[in-house]
């Protein structure tokens, strides 16, 4: 996982702290009811008719126990914020959001392996300040794991970046067993390792791994 993509997957998080909504509650969703933000902003549409859709595919191998709860949020991002939409001369550039969220629903096919459909043109490329069309591009995908869904369990975060996705590359994330249920950090957020060796040696023999892979759907 890309560093942006893991910040963009902890500061969905923070917001499942603040607000106490399940992490698919992401900014399209809440905000898609209206025509302005609370703030007086336009709101950002998902694109009514997306075209290009990939299936997604989540397999856990050695989980230490169940996951019972499984969400997910693909990423955009808006590649020309400055040129449409109202520009801070004083800072040298625009200060409005240039990233939104959509939910990913994943099924579950059986204890291993879920599934679930995401479209990389979801949002909608619109004139949203009155200053030219705003263009979106997608920019990965973030997954959270908890044994049940209680706050104090650890999430597991595996995750699956836009090269990973249009190459149609598998990305595996290694994760320590010792942290399912719950770790010494209530909600702990585990990003996993991308290769065992990063694990010392006693651990190396205590893993699961989650595997994502895209496909054209």
């Amino acid at each position: 996982m890309n560093g942006k993509l893991g910040i963009r997957i902890a500061g969905s998080l923070v917001l499942v702290f603040l607000t106490g909504c399940n992490p698919m509650n992401t900014g399209s969703e809440r905000r898609d009811t209206g025509a302005t933000t609370t703030d007086g902003d336009p709101v950002y549409r998902k694109n009514p008719h997306p075209t290009q859709a990939y299936r997604i595919t989540m397999t856990i191998e050695d989980a230490p126990g169940p996951f019972e709860w499984v969400s997910g949020t693909a990423f955009y991002d808006m590649t020309n914020r400055d040129a449409c939409t109202p520009f801070d001369r004083s800072l040298g550039m625009s200060t409005k959001q240039k990233e939104d969220g959509i939910p990913i629903d994943f099924q579950k096919i059986n204890d291993a392996t879920y599934e679930a459909t995401i479209y990389t043109d979801g949002m909608a490329d619109a004139d949203y300040y009155g200053k030219g069309i705003c263009y979106w591009e997608f920019g990965g995908l973030g997954v959270s794991l908890k044994a049940t869904g209680k706050g104090e369990e650890t999430e597991f975060l595996p995750s699956l970046g836009n090269k990973q996705v249009a190459t149609l590359t598998p990305e595996t994330k290694y994760f320590w067993k010792s942290r399912y249920p719950a770790s010494g950090m209530a909600g702990f957020p585990d990003m996993g390792q991308s290769k065992a060796e990063d694990f010392n040696k006693d651990a190396r023999s205590n893993l699961f791994k989650v595997t994502l892979i895209a496909e054209p759907d």
